[in-house]
């Protein structure tokens, strides 16, 4: 099939709509012609209009646009073997791309999945991969939007993403810079000079409850459940490990928590309920490095899907 190029002097392009047997084909070879374009894929489904693709899909097995060199793939390297892979992200509508992570491409594979959950809620975002092979990064392979939209707060590291559930209280978040006010003696008013410091702190309380308690709906409390539940949030608090704060407001922070505080409810029936306490300070900004340097950052599950003719998966 070849789209978009009149033979013929039709109008609608040369198009020939003949299914072939695709099971072990794997070279391609094109003579005696002028192509822009051209593209394979394992959907049987693809519409006949002469128009180009915009896009690669997981089926898709190349699209050659020959801009001057013989790389076939969705990911350009000029020439070199890739090595590994790094995934972008920006906020849709700006061309601000922040790197995100990377990981080594192995070609036993042909899917990673990963994910990102340091995101801020109502935001829409674009991901891009862009292939490195050594020193030399290719072409940039842009996603379709995402949508971001959670509801409530989240504590998370690269291990676990703890919700903050029932009786949550968050306190005021100061915003601290530093200053210094110097006396001068002949002069009548002193002189103030301010640092670079310029980070949030605050304190949020919460309830914990275990799904143990959560299943009994009211009818009573799993006093061990909740032990063991407790046990973890406070092991969670206090691993001197850096965390991001997520608020469905809008607040996404990079914190340590500090200072945590077992509180259990008074009465007979509730004394097994404790309100857990915190305070957090902001440590930096949520960059790539940063969120290496404090094992911040998701590993890449990887993965193999196999087709059949009809471009359809039959095992992952």
């Amino acid at each position: 099939m070849i789209v978009g190029y009149n033979f013929f002097g039709f109008e609608e392009g040369a198009i020939f709509d003949t299914p072939i047997c695709t099971e072990m084909i794997d070279e391609l070879r094109l003579n005696e012609g002028t192509y822009d374009e051209v593209y394979v894929d394992l959907d049987t489904s693809v519409s006949d209009v002469p128009s180009k693709p915009s896009s690669w899909s997981i089926q898709t097995i190349m699209d050659a646009k020959f801009t001057g060199d013989l790389d076939a793939g969705s990911l350009g390297a000029d020439g070199f073997k890739v090595t590994r892979v790094q995934l972008y992200r920006t906020v849709y509508g700006t061309e601000s791309w922040e790197l995100v992570t990377e990981f080594d491409y192995d070609e036993a594979y042909n899917m990673y999945n990963f994910t990102d959950r340091y995101v801020q809620n109502g935001v829409t975002y674009q991901y891009a991969i862009v292939p490195v092979a050594n020193e030399v990064m290719g072409e940039r392979l842009v996603s379709d939007t995402v949508d971001v939209s959670y509801h409530g707060i989240f504590l998370t590291d690269r291990k676990e993403n703890k919700r903050l559930e029932f009786d949550i209280t968050l306190g005021d978040i100061s915003h601290n810079t530093n200053s210094s006010v110097n006396e001068p003696l002949n002069g009548q008013f002193p002189i103030v000079v301010f640092g670079n410091s310029n980070y949030r702190s605050g304190n949020l309380s919460v309830l914990p409850i275990s799904d143990a308690t959560k299943n009994l709906y009211g009818a009573g409390i799993d006093k061990m459940q909740e032990q063991i539940n407790r046990t973890s949030w406070l092991d969670f608090l206090n691993n001197c490990k850096a965390k991001v704060l997520r608020i469905d407001s809008g607040v996404l922070m990079l914190v340590v928590t500090m200072n945590a505080k077992e509180t259990h409810m008074d009465g007979d029936n509730l004394r097994d309920l404790a309100t857990l306490s915190f305070d957090y300070t902001e440590i930096g900004k949520l960059t790539h490095e940063m969120m290496q340097n404090n094992d911040l950052l998701a590993t890449t599950d990887r993965g193999k899907f196999t087709f059949n003719d009809y471009g359809e998966v039959t095992s992952a």
